[in-house]
């Protein structure tokens, strides 16, 4: 599965770089149509998003009532857009979640970590799923990496390899041998990371920005010792400070996803 998974992906992104050159006329004609086909196929499918924009259809974004997580969560069951998904299941796959399964075979489900007291539950199917993936993948091509196919380079990612995390659905779904990668988890002490780092020798490390300083600043203590081509700040606010340390231990402004 991988191996479709990744060629899907490599396609898309091939085509999502054409749009990078596309004028404002046509990002605006992209965006009035992409718009126009996700809202019918909402009110098309969706009980929930029948009830919540009745009367407002056809207004507007600004116009529209704003949709919180809890609201979410709340209506799960009527505003999916497929009648045979039911939270009670989506729960108990992601309970039994140990690796890469999807719910019902179809699925990537991944979820919040609640931190707000409750969490939200989201799916992707194959063509929704590889969007994701080509999206995060034009991040290479916007820092100059050569990564892919033609490229094999070695990656160290830190951020969370908690089953039901994105982060790490996302990394096992791009495992490969053109970039053999080391999944470490942000939870983990700093010392056991850093060791690992170290054994690793990564030439592209991505991690929240808040890790990024933290091992700028182990290495500029003496007890990490890589040299990255690419560092890639995910997920969090890049603070002028964790800049300022990586650029300073890397000599790489680290490239803000």
């Amino acid at each position: 599965m991988n191996a479709r998974i990744i060629f899907k992906v490599l396609w898309l992104r091939r085509q999502l770089r054409r749009r990078d050159r596309w004028t404002r006329r046509q990002l605006e004609k992209h965006q009035t149509r992409a718009l126009r086909l996700l809202r019918e196929h909402a009110y098309a499918r969706s009980p929930f998003y029948r009830r919540f924009h009745e009367g407002s259809t056809d207004r507007p974004l600004h116009e529209l009532p704003v949709l919180t997580k809890a609201l979410v969560m709340e209506h799960f069951d009527e505003l999916v857009t497929e009648p045979s998904v039911r939270l009670a299941d989506v729960e108990a796959h992601l309970t039994a979640l140990r690796g890469n399964e999807r719910f019902r075979g179809r699925y990537w489900v991944a979820s919040t970590s609640g931190s707000t007291g409750r969490r939200g539950l989201f799916l992707w199917d194959f063509a929704e799923w590889t969007t994701v993936l080509a999206s995060y993948n034009r991040s290479f091509d916007w820092a100059g990496s050569r990564a892919g196919l033609t490229h094999r380079t070695k990656m160290a990612v830190v951020s969370s390899t908690t089953p039901w995390h994105q982060s790490a659905r996302v990394g096992a779904s791009v495992q490969s041998l053109w970039v053999p990668t080391l999944r470490l988890d942000s939870g983990d002490p700093l010392e056991s990371i850093v060791e690992r780092l170290n054994g690793w020798q990564p030439e592209v490390l991505v991690a929240y920005a808040s890790m990024i300083r933290l091992l700028a600043e182990d290495q500029l203590a003496g007890r990490l010792h890589i040299s990255p081509e690419f560092v890639f700040s995910a997920s969090e606010v890049l603070t002028d400070r964790a800049r300022r340390h990586a650029e300073a231990v890397w000599s790489k402004n680290p490239y803000n996803v």
